[in-house]
Formats: structure tokens, C-alpha cells, sequence
């Protein structure tokens, strides 16, 4: 599972889960795994991805604006280009996204990932 892969190669002082982010928690990166057959596009026809370029979706929830920036720019420059012997790739798509604020007020940020596995 790619997600866990991930989730190790982050630092470990970000509290992370792998799923979706908990109701109960208000700092917090989620890392969510997607088959690749998602398009990463808003236009952009079902792609013929298979199981081994899965999407990856990582999601920063937190109460400061600045940090939670710092911590998708930081995340960002980890996995962006990264490979080693179980990925050819962890490319970034498009640009880390800044959501909003949720009903909280909790600032949330997200960035996309495609990956490609070593079959």
C-alpha cells in the first residue's frame, strides 16, 4: 500500500493518519490512496492508469494559516521527484491547494500526488 509508504516518509513530528482526516482532531495530515484510474484533471478524460500509478492525496488540516502552508510546502518538496527501489516516481500535480476554512475555522490545505510503482 502506497499510502504507508508515504505515511513513513514523512517527518515524524506531523501527527498523520491514513484515510480520511477525523472529525476529532483539528491539527492533522491525512494521506489518502486512490486508484489510478482518477483523473487528475478537471477536463480530462478517465485516464488508462493501472494499479501501479495509484493517486495519492494528502490533506493538512490546521489552526494557523502559516503553518499549515509551511507543512504542504514542506511535504511538497519531500515527496516531489522522490523514487527509491520500490517507486520509479512521486510526481506533483498541479500545486498544493489552499481549501479554505471548514466549519471549524480550520484552515485545510490540499496536494496531489501520481506515483508510479515498479511492477
Amino acid at each position: 500500500m502506497i499510502a504507508e509508504k508515504i505515511y513513513d516518509l514523512l517527518p515524524s513530528n506531523l501527527p498523520k493518519v491514513i484515510g480520511d482526516l477525523p472529525a476529532t482532531n483539528n491539527v492533522i495530515v491525512g494521506i489518502m490512496e486512490y486508484d489510478g484510474s482518477v483523473s487528475t484533471e478537471y477536463f480530462g478524460l478517465k485516464d488508462s492508469s493501472s494499479i501501479y500509478a495509484p493517486i495519492i492525496k494528502v490533506v493538512i488540516r490546521h489552526t494557523s494559516y502559516a503553518t499549515g502552508q509551511q507543512w504542504a510546502t514542506e511535504i511538497k518538496d519531500l515527496l516531489h521527484r522522490y523514487h527509491d527501489d520500490t517507486l520509479l516516481s512521486i510526481l506533483l500535480v498541479g500545486s498544493p491547494i489552499y481549501l479554505g476554512r471548514n466549519e471549524e475555522k480550520l484552515h485545510e490545505f490540499q496536494i496531489t500526488f501520481r506515483t508510479q510503482v515498479k511492477e
